[in-house]
């Protein structure tokens, strides 16, 4: 039971810090990049996750939303964290 924890705990990371740093890499890179295909290719993403949503109460107000935007080096990034930390444990 442990070992299943452990490594679902370790995939979430893995899809989580890989689409941070891929697409952290991706936007950087695109930036540098002039106006064409690649850059195009490089800056176009897709938004996964839900828009915040306001929950107004009279004495408490909630915001809540959660937003991934992922690019290919997202992807990228998911794949090589991936296989870093398979190399790892």
């Amino acid at each position: 039971m442990r070992k299943l924890r452990k490594n679902i705990g370790l995939a979430i990371f893995i899809l989580i810090a890989g689409i941070l740093i891929g697409t952290l890499i991706g936007d950087l890179l695109g930036l540098l990049l002039p106006d064409g295909a690649v850059k195009r290719v490089m800056l176009y993403s897709l938004k996964i996750g839900f828009h915040p949503v306001t929950i107004d109460l009279f004495f408490l107000t909630l915001t809540l939303g959660l937003m991934f935007k992922i690019n290919l080096f997202g992807v990228i990034g998911i794949l090589v964290l991936g296989y870093i930390l398979k190399w790892l444990y």
